[in-house]
């Protein structure tokens, strides 16, 4: 923890008001940054766990769609399978959005199918499932995408913070106390000698008087 005082061009009694201040503004911002930190952090645990959780989802689900699909691929031709999937999906796109956590902001990813027109007797069912199982899969991918990224965002914002709260424990806060200190023991010692200098004025005039 660092001891030094602030550099000051003249120290007087009203500087030592203002370092008061700053001193009182120090710690209100540090209680603010603190809380905050708290917020960031909690966020951050929460969207961790997320990303653990999407990530052993998106690999189970995979799993069950490729057992699906060579289940289905057994004795369905490919050909038959690849017209289904030009019919049945008639554009997909990804949505960009933003929410706000903490003061931070996170990306919100929104996917969008639109399904064409088709007739369902044509087709096994089986090739409805297996493209409905990939579309699970897809949009969990998107999901894990968004939460690694806000996972990756709030993680620098809580290393930011946490800067801060250090900087101000560690040195500013520590630095703003000593200048205080420094000048307050200055001031007593000015006034302790102002005291002695007026007591022997004092004693010279009356010495005076009587002569």
């Amino acid at each position: 923890m660092s001891q030094q005082i602030l550099r000051l061009a003249r120290p007087t009694k009203i500087e030592l008001i203002r370092l008061r201040r700053r001193l009182a503004t120090a710690r209100r911002l540090h209680r603010v940054l603190r809380d905050r930190l708290l917020i960031l952090t909690q966020e951050l645990v929460a969207l961790y766990r997320e990303v653990v959780e999407s990530r052993l989802r998106v690999h189970e689900e995979i799993i069950r769609c490729e057992k699906e699909l060579v289940r289905t691929s057994s004795y369905v031709a490919p050909w038959i399978f690849e017209e289904f999937l030009n019919v049945k999906i008639k554009s997909f796109s990804v949505v960009l959005g933003s929410r706000i956590v903490a003061g931070v902001r996170l990306p919100l990813l929104e996917h969008e199918v639109v399904e064409g027109r088709y007739d369902p007797s044509v087709y096994p069912i089986t090739l409805k499932e297996v493209s409905e199982c990939y579309e699970d899969v897809l949009r969990n991918i998107i999901r894990l995408a968004e939460a690694e990224i806000s996972l990756l965002e709030v993680g620098r914002e809580v290393q930011k913070v946490k800067r801060k709260v250090n900087a101000l424990e560690n040195l500013i806060i520590p630095r703003l106390r000593a200048t205080i200190k420094y000048l307050r023991m200055k001031f007593e010692e000015r006034e302790r000698e102002d005291k002695v200098r007026r007591k022997r004025i004092k004693q010279i005039l009356t010495r005076r008087e009587r002569i």
